[in-house]
């Protein structure tokens, strides 16, 4: 199937890293590569779709149009497309409330899905605990965490430079992750949250370039 590059997993990672770092779009090829973890070779490709549907500007310098657009389509593929790559695995934890006022900073993780919600609109109540870890065993040692196909925490592996957040002290993932992640579930007080999120942190003036 002729897909687009961008919708591809090594395009997905490129998307979100332009979409999450403003000015990245402008910076060479081989920046853009390492901001997202992917092969040097695959950017070319991706930038080249985006521009040919509408995504990017087609004259220099390079500046994403239609963000709203763009972090929309994102969304919608990531569950589908680059999730499944992430490792995902299930566990339980000892105690129902052990994820509140833990800093996951310096074990190499960040807070998504409903927990990272709750931080950044103080809404919602956490039912499932989803973490992006990029070393998931010194946090499951220490908080005790045993596999259970239906357990309420899930690990997952990071697909960005984590270590780069850690400058920003952000305990949570991206907004946009965690909207991808609330729109994925299909509960009724996820996508509402998902919405106050797009809202607050993602909505920008249309077609309006990478604010500074």
């Amino acid at each position: 199937a002729g897909r687009f590059k961008s919708l591809t997993p090594a395009g997905l990672r490129i998307v979100f890293a332009l979409l999450t770092r403003p000015g990245l779009v402008a910076a060479p090829y081989r920046e853009i590569a390492a901001a997202a973890g992917v092969a040097l070779g695959s950017v070319g490709d991706v930038l080249a779709d985006l521009q040919a549907r509408g995504h990017l500007a087609p004259r220099e310098p390079r500046r994403i149009l239609a963000t709203a657009a763009l972090q929309e389509e994102w969304a919608t593929h990531f569950p589908g497309t680059l999730r499944p790559q992430l490792q995902a695995r299930r566990f339980t934890a000892p105690a129902p409330n052990w994820w509140k006022g833990l800093n996951l900073q310096p074990l190499n993780a960040a807070w998504g899905g409903e927990v990272a919600a709750h931080h950044l609109t103080g809404y919602l109540e956490p039912e499932q605990i989803t973490i992006y870890t990029a070393a998931p065993e010194p946090l499951i040692l220490k908080h005790r965490l045993r596999p259970d196909p239906d357990g309420a925490v899930k690990l997952l592996d990071t697909f960005w430079p984590l270590a780069e957040d850690a400058a920003t002290g952000s305990e949570t993932v991206h907004p946009l992750l965690v909207y991808a992640d609330l729109m994925a579930t299909t509960d009724p007080r996820n996508i509402d949250t998902a919405q106050r999120i797009r809202t607050q942190y993602l909505d920008v003036g249309n077609d309006a370039p990478d604010s500074p």
